[in-house]
């Protein structure tokens, strides 16, 4: 079993490399649970249904061109978002995840308090993905 410390994600927003300003990210890829019990069952059988798709990221925020603030901005409210992920850190054949038609319902381009980091962490939902 390959076991790794995950010290290098790599992250696009709509074509826009943001992998440096990532301190944090959960991809979750799930299938809706059907329900197709049958009278004569002695338990409850599923299949899978429409996947569910959710994209957490938490970013160093920095608020020049075509970085962390104005790239979620602009991605914010549109269903429209494509994602590249994968994990950089080792060597060998990776996967990359392609997320199509994501939603971003909202950013927070301000937040934080006196002298701390200024942070934007965001969640995208929903769309269609692809494992390569």
């Amino acid at each position: 079993m390959a076991v790794f410390v995950f010290t290098d994600a790599y992250l696009t927003v709509n074509t826009v490399d943001l992998s440096s300003y990532v301190t944090s990210i959960t991809l979750n890829y799930e299938k809706d649970s059907i329900e197709t019990t049958a009278m004569g069952a002695t338990g409850h059988q599923q299949i899978g249904g429409l996947q569910n798709l959710s994209v957490s990221v938490e970013f160093n925020n920095d608020q020049a061109a075509a970085k962390v603030l104005e790239t979620l901005w602009s991605a914010t409210g549109a269903g429209t978002n494509t994602l590249v992920i994968k994990n950089a850190t080792s060597g060998s054949p990776l996967p990359v995840f392609t997320i199509s038609n994501s939603f971003l319902a909202a950013s927070t381009p301000v937040a934080g308090a006196v002298g701390e980091l200024a942070k934007q962490s965001v969640t995208f939902t929903g769309g269609s993905i692809v494992k390569s």
